[in-house]
């Protein structure tokens, strides 16, 4: 399985969210570090949940790392995340 649909999965099983999007940004990040020749290293995550309604950024964004540890572990190397409450995106708060 590929990591993004790997990470899709994780995100459906522990996320109450409202919308998700999930991109692969890898090839552009090509001779950087952490790049890897066909595998998804780089990846974008936006996630509009309630459930990050009273975390910070910070927090949210520890929920997430802690919920992709294991993709950490196999050759993730970065992942950029965008991370609203409901509210704040449909307010255009960020």
């Amino acid at each position: 399985m590929k990591r993004k649909s790997k990470i899709e999965e994780i995100i459906k099983q522990n996320i109450n969210f409202e919308y998700y999007k999930i991109d692969d940004v890898s090839e552009s990040h090509r001779g950087h570090a952490g790049f890897v020749e066909g595998q998804e290293t780089h990846i974008n995550i936006l996630i509009v949940s309630d459930d990050f309604k009273n975390l910070n950024r910070v927090a949210r964004q520890r929920v997430l790392n802690e919920l992709l540890f294991e993709e950490f572990k196999n050759g993730l190397h970065a992942v950029s995340y965008s991370l609203f409450s409901k509210e704040e995106y449909k307010s255009g708060y960020f």
